[in-house]
């Protein structure tokens, strides 16, 4: 039996529905942001029910790209001219329809190698923005209000993926939030940490779902195995966050039509297939170690995806490196979506300048934004460590809620966007 025949997902016949090309880019882009999280929250806890929803939205992107291509066909009959105007909307609504599919991959793992959480477990504290589950105690300021208002990414500085309530999970943002809900959030480490203080969760990070806990069948006391797992966390936390960074750099790219943000992208994009080829090395030679060679599969499969998902984004970058530039109509389904990018220059009285990354992760100037690159002098950068200093003339390019944007700016450049 097929994968996809195992998973418990009732097929619905695809009714037309006629929507703008604004509102199906919008609905693509939103979708396919809850997707990363869905596909990475499956493995991660090991949760089939997960792995189901991501492939729900996998399902809905495939409608939504039939739409966008029937939709250019009908409402754009201006000829070439026209037409060539309009294929980075076509490329980019195959690319996202290719995401999607690498992420459902993802997320479809958890049927191929149940186990695989613990894998992906070890690495937690080594991902950038981590999922982690957090119990909402007894006296918990939340207890009782609605999801929607609590404004998670705006005020804490994480997203709320989904709610574990007993054995069911609830995605709806009209729901309250109850004593004991397991929240599934993603963030950085101290906005989580402040969350689970907030929550009354003051047990260490745990990521088991059930009451029975499964030890580790990775022998963590063999040097040998010990070594190559370190290597292994290496390349996957890498290869994972670079997928994940190249998608976001490919839109900004496309809405700021920045040709060295696509050049960049291409870079990685080589970067990508150097790290996929030492994994695998690593992944073969850690084989012979273990007694079930097998739950590396699902393993391989992840990271396979992953580089499927940095080839779409690559795919996207070089339209704006052969010199496309963003349609107008792409321009305003991005500037209606909840999140916003946006690019400001660190000037000389900022409240960023001369502080640490860490630093910055204080709710006073994080404001629910996400650093996805920074261009100092002429050089990008991706990654940054806990004690990178940020300097005056450094360009940010953050990702955030619309609602708090300029706050944001105000901390990054206050004398351009100083309050009247």
């Amino acid at each position: 039996m097929s994968e996809k025949n195992k998973m418990t997902i009732i097929k619905k016949h695809f009714k037309y529905k006629p929507l703008s090309l604004k509102d199906i880019l919008r609905e693509m882009k939103k979708n396919i942001d809850l997707m990363i999280d869905l596909a990475y929250s499956a493995i991660k806890f090991g949760d089939k029910e997960l792995a189901d929803e991501a492939y729900k939205i996998e399902g809905r992107i495939h409608e939504l790209t039939f739409l966008l291509n029937l939709q250019i066909i009908m409402t754009q009959p201006g000829g070439y001219k026209n037409a060539k105007e309009l294929e980075p909307i076509v490329v980019m609504g195959y690319c996202i329809d290719k995401i999607s599919d690498a992420l459902s991959d993802i997320a479809r793992v958890v049927y191929v190698n149940s186990d695989i959480y613990q894998f992906t477990q070890l690495f937690w504290d080594s991902v950038p923005e981590p999922i982690v589950k957090i119990t909402v105690k007894p006296n918990s300021e939340f207890i009782g209000k609605y999801r929607k208002d609590i404004h998670f990414r705006s005020l804490h500085g994480v997203d709320l993926i989904a709610i574990r309530r007993g054995s069911k999970w609830i995605f709806d943002t009209k729901q309250k939030i109850l004593k004991n809900d397991i929240l599934i959030v993603k963030g950085e480490i101290s906005p989580i940490r402040e969350l689970k203080k907030a929550c009354m969760d003051d047990e260490p990070f745990s990521f088991d779902l059930e009451k029975i806990h499964k030890e580790i069948e990775f022998d963590l006391e063999n040097p040998e195995i010990f070594e190559a797992l370190e290597e292994l966390k290496k390349n996957y936390v890498l290869i994972t966050d670079l997928s994940e960074t190249m998608i976001e750099l490919a839109l900004v790219a496309l809405f700021f039509n920045n040709y060295e943000v696509a050049e960049d992208i291409s870079e990685m994009e080589e970067l990508m297939d150097g790290l996929n080829i030492a994994f695998e090395k690593d992944l073969l030679e850690i084989a012979h170690l273990i007694e079930n060679p097998k739950d590396l599969t699902g393993i391989m499969r992840i990271v396979f995806s992953c580089e499927l998902i940095a080839d779409a984004a690559a795919n996207i970058a070089e339209n704006i490196i052969k010199g496309f530039t963003p349609h107008p109509i792409f321009q305003k389904a991005i500037s209606e979506t909840d999140e916003i990018v946006v690019r400001e220059t660190l000037s000389h009285d900022s409240y960023f300048k001369d502080k640490t990354y860490e630093e910055l992760q204080d709710r006073r100037y994080k404001r629910g934004f996400h650093i996805i690159a920074l261009k100092r002098e002429d050089k990008w950068i991706y990654r940054f460590r806990d004690d990178f200093l940020f300097k005056e003339g450094d360009l940010i390019i953050g990702l955030g809620p619309k609602e708090t944007v300029m706050q944001w700016r105000r901390c990054v450049n206050p004398e351009k966007f100083r309050m009247s």
